[in-house]
């Protein structure tokens, strides 16, 4: 990708460029571009250059833009206001950490062009290229691949006539004699090939996620009990006291088990957010949301992908994936991602308790799920 840039005016932003990752930045001193450069030119660059940036904490980490592409994918990490456009797959993306209390984070497939303008920078100037290195800037983008060169098509003449020689002649193979006596006239074995045992029929949950939940997302939702049916008796003593009980979501919502069973209600249309404290930011839950200190994706399977939520990024308690949070059949369900330090949860009303690792767990609005360091999330209905 090549790029042009617009120089700024005195102090302003700063691009970094190299050969697959731009930094563009209001640099804190010299000592902070030395270190940015030095990182983003290494062979983690993304990453690293994430760690500079958020090296003295959240609160004192600048507004920036972080580019890094491959082919045409792109991933691009923005935060505050600044907003960086995006021409991909034939429509134009704006980018932008506003409303963030961390940044937004995207990836985007087919990318075409960028392009970024700093706050408050006036339009004008010469468009200088940059392949590689530190300029200061005002306006910065991508000048495009250059389209390969359209086939010149020739003048149409007659050809010349081309002597064609004469073929050697080709010698009849030999004939080849068949003993009759020696074939194999019986037909070959067949192969019998048992039916194969039929497939479990689905619960309707586990289709929705596939691999991307640790564990099937049914063992997590509130069912009706069976009274017909003898309930087995819990020893209080062999509980380890830290995992959420579905009887107790069941208390707390007042619901009775019906005489008969019945057939799964269907989904309440109820949509939620989370609240991020500190900074009261609302993430909503229309898709489900992975949250951590650098959340990835390596395989993705079901309907919908989930969001990536950047969360506690100086805060080593908190794990690259810590948790995810999906809405199903009207009810939150959030999974601890066998995360370093666990996740607590706290219920309206009930003492605050910890998640089991890897295991979808039902809750309802006004709990407070706590990720340590201070950062928390509180379910809530997007009224």
């Amino acid at each position: 990708m090549t790029f042009t840039y617009r120089a700024a005016d005195g102090a302003g932003w700063l691009a970094f460029v190299t050969d697959s990752r731009v930094l563009l930045v209001v640099p804190a001193d010299a000592q902070f571009v030395e270190a940015a450069w030095s990182a983003l030119a290494s062979s983690t660059g993304f990453q690293s250059a994430l760690d500079v940036l958020t090296g003295r904490g959240l609160a004192a980490t600048p507004d920036f833009v972080l580019l890094e592409w491959e082919g045409g994918t792109a991933r691009v990490i923005v935060r505050g206001a600044a907003a960086l456009t995006v021409v991909a797959d034939g429509g134009t993306h704006e980018v932008s950490g506003a409303g963030a209390s961390t940044w937004v984070e995207r990836t985007l497939e087919g990318v075409e062009s960028v392009a970024f303008a700093a706050p408050g920078s006036a339009e004008g100037g010469i468009g200088l290229p940059v392949e590689r290195g530190v300029v200061p800037v005002a306006h910065f983008g991508s000048t495009g691949a250059p389209a390969a060169p359209s086939p010149i098509a020739a003048p149409e003449r007659e050809p010349a006539p081309v002597a064609v020689p004469e073929p050697a002649p080709v010698p009849e193979p030999a004939p080849v004699e068949i003993d009759v006596e020696a074939t194999v006239r019986e037909a070959p074995e067949q192969v019998v090939v048992e039916d194969a045992p039929p497939a479990p029929a689905s619960d309707g949950y586990h289709d929705l996620f596939g691999e991307t939940l640790y564990r099937d997302v049914s063992a997590a939702v509130v069912r009706d009990a069976e009274p017909e049916e003898p309930q087995p008796v819990v020893d209080d003593e062999l509980h380890d006291g830290e995992t959420v009980m579905t009887t107790h979501i069941q208390k707390l919502r007042g619901r009775k088990p019906p005489r008969e069973k019945s057939a799964p209600a269907a989904p309440a249309e109820t949509s939620f957010v989370l609240v991020v404290s500190p900074g009261g930011a609302r993430e909503s839950l229309a898709q489900p949301l992975l949250v951590g200190r650098s959340p990835s994706l390596t395989k993705v399977s079901g309907v919908q992908m989930p969001r990536l939520l950047t969360i506690g990024t100086a805060d080593q308690d908190i794990s690259r994936n810590h948790a995810q949070f999906a809405v199903e059949g009207g009810t939150v369900v959030i999974t601890d991602l066998h995360s370093r330090n666990g996740t607590t949860i706290t219920l309206p009303g009930k003492p605050s308790q910890k998640l089991r690792a890897g295991e979808p767990t039902s809750i309802i609005e006004g709990t407070v799920v706590d990720f340590g360091g201070g950062l928390t999330m509180t379910v809530q209905e997007d009224r």
